[in-house]
């Protein structure tokens, strides 16, 4: 508990230094569990740390960098190491982009999951590619592993709006239709995506500028409904019990 206690100020003394700091309070099941998040700007990257302390407390530790390599593209990556309930673990995770190439990929381990800030356990990763065939065909392939296990392809196609059509497979086959567009009159966007068949999800979001709303529902029953207003992030749901989630953010120039 001291090192998670250790955890806490080196995450504070991060943010107040320069950079980020967002503190929560989660709530499931009559327990209530704080949560806290910051970050320190190194050019070209970041140190960060999250925190939660409640009937199981987790810390972690990361660093995050990038390297422009001009016409090439560019390159991003990073290290966590964690500590807490469940023993050690950690994750690495890099995206980098080439011309029309664009990939990103994690991976990581541990032993147990600790919602909301540590929600995967045992071994996890995810691999997203996309290639860009022509400026407004774009075909993307998924490989995750974390609460399901999934491989997906899928095809996007940007007019107006972009149109998504794809398959995947999650213990059956599935399909994914997918639109995202502006909608109203003041440049508000809207991002869809429907799963339809081995995985049952609607994901939704509505990005308002100051605003941003996003709906989640999965089958079997799971779901949450999310909004952001400035600096205030609330969140409410269920996942094996009906939760909720409370977030500040202050950031520093």
């Amino acid at each position: 508990m001291k090192r998670i206690w250790w955890a806490g100020w080196v995450v504070l003394g991060l943010a107040l230094a320069q950079g980020r700091l967002e503190a929560g309070v989660y709530g499931v099941s009559g327990s209530l569990a704080s949560t806290l998040e910051g970050g320190f700007t190194l050019e070209p990257g970041e140190v960060y740390g999250k925190l939660q302390v409640g009937q199981e407390s987790r810390g972690a530790l990361g660093l995050s960098s990038s390297l422009a390599l001009g016409p090439l593209g560019y390159l991003a990556y990073g290290l966590q190491a964690e500590v807490g309930v469940g023993g050690l673990g950690g994750m690495a995770f890099a995206e980098g982009g080439a011309g029309p190439l664009a990939l990103a990929a994690r991976l990581g381990y541990r032993s147990k999951r600790v919602f909301p800030l540590f929600p995967e356990e045992g071994v996890f990763g995810r691999l997203s590619l996309r290639y860009r065939l022509v400026p407004k065909e774009v075909v993307g392939l998924l490989l995750e592993r974390g609460e399901v296990l999934r491989a997906e392809v899928s095809y996007a196609l940007r007019e107006e709006a972009t149109y998504t059509l794809g398959a995947g497979f999650s213990g059956l086959p599935y399909l994914v239709l997918g639109w995202k567009g502006e909608v109203g009159e003041g440049m508000e966007v809207l991002d869809l995506a429907l799963r339809l068949g081995g995985l049952n999800r609607l994901e939704a979001g509505l990005y308002l500028g100051e605003a941003s709303l996003f709906l989640t529902l999965s089958y079997p029953f799971a779901g949450s409904l999310g909004v952001w207003l400035g600096d205030l992030g609330l969140e409410g749901g269920y996942r094996e019990a009906p939760y909720a989630w409370v977030r500040y953010a202050w950031r520093w120039p």
